[in-house]
């Protein structure tokens, strides 16, 4: 059975072409954080690997299959820099020498197939994207490489033509929403029904962000948290501001994933005031702040809100360059008309 919720397109296609025997030798998934790729990748291990007839795999409970879920299982190698130590957001150039091109040229311990999950590919440099080209031109027999991107256009054009690409698309609303509600009582427990709906919106079709909300409530907490906080600065004078501004970029200092995340929560705000100003207050994601969107549309003009989201946008683009954090955000809060 396979684990993965939702993208029938992407299992409809592997289970035909795994039951005709017509397996890749790498398969490339493509779709944001939090909406199954690492799921998808270990349903796929446990495919090739599972010893249950052809019709049932994955079965999800023979040996293997239950070795592969539990993370045990000596011919599954998974290159993740968020399960790892330490600060990297990338796979190190002497993980792949020293353990991937090691491990991948040794023959199968227990199972059929030796698999190979390597996440976060986009940031990588490009000498470690040469040894992952190398190895996917000349692929040793019983291997299968798993390659997850977040960002597919920011990918070698050679590595994309050597593998066989799925994307995955966001879930629907309803989707996620069957999803979270088979947690049961335990969910009824920790939140409350407009907390539910919050976390279904809030998800925008991401089933791993809906599920580590649910396995960690102090997560949705936090995030409020920090929007109270946002809410007190841009509604306050321009130094309450400058003290936000200058209080999220010391805290997560050089880590540029914590900035992105900081940017992301402020723009699905400003997204919601926008849907408000336009009448569409049925779609926004933050529901339990509608009362804050209803005041800023009556204050800020519909044209502001769209010109504070493209410097949003923007600001993730810079970002990327590696330009000053601080005036970044300073300039953030510049750009948010004051708000009487």
């Amino acid at each position: 059975m396979w684990k993965t919720n939702g993208h029938k397109f992407a299992i409809d296609s592997l289970s035909s072409s795994m039951r005709r025997g017509r397996l890749s030798h790498a398969y490339l998934l493509n779709g944001p954080e939090g909406i199954g790729k690492k799921t998808l990748a270990l349903d796929i291990a446990c495919f090739v690997n599972c010893t249950d007839s052809a019709e049932n795999r994955p079965c999800g409970s023979c040996s293997q299959c239950e070795r592969i879920l539990v993370g045990n299982h000596t011919d599954i190698f998974i290159y993740d820099p968020e399960s790892s130590e330490g600060n990297s957001d990338l796979v190190t150039i002497d993980q792949l020498r020293n353990d991937f091109l090691k491990q991948i040229h040794r023959k199968p311990f227990e199972g059929r197939c030796r698999v190979f999950i390597i996440a976060a590919l986009e940031k990588m440099r490009s000498e470690q994207a040469n040894i992952l080209l190398k190895t996917l031109e000349e692929p040793p027999a019983d291997v299968i490489i798993i390659l997850l991107t977040e960002q597919i256009d920011d990918l070698l054009d050679t590595i994309i033509s050597r593998c066989q690409v799925f994307a995955l698309r966001p879930l629907t609303t309803s989707e996620v929403t069957k999803y979270v509600d088979s947690y049961g009582s335990d969910l009824e427990t920790n939140f409350s029904t407009a907390d539910r709906k919050e976390i279904c919106r809030l998800a925008r079709g991401r089933i791993g962000w809906a599920s580590r909300v649910i396995d960690d409530p102090q997560i949705l907490n936090n995030r409020r948290v920090l929007l109270d906080k946002y809410e007190s600065a841009i509604f306050g004078e321009l130094s309450d501001r400058f003290d936000l501004s200058k209080d999220v970029v010391k805290g997560f200092g050089k880590n540029k994933k914590k900035a992105v995340e900081c940017l992301d929560l402020w723009l699905t705000w400003w997204r919601d005031a926008l849907l408000v100003k336009s009448g569409l207050k049925d779609d926004i994601l933050n529901v339990s702040r509608i009362d804050r969107f209803e005041r800023v549309a009556s204050l800020i003009e519909f044209q502001d809100l769209i010109s504070i989201i493209k410097s949003l946008r923007m600001t993730f683009i810079y970002l990327e360059k590696n330009m000053n954090t601080g005036l970044l955000f300073d300039n953030l809060m510049l750009r948010i008309p004051f708000m009487r």
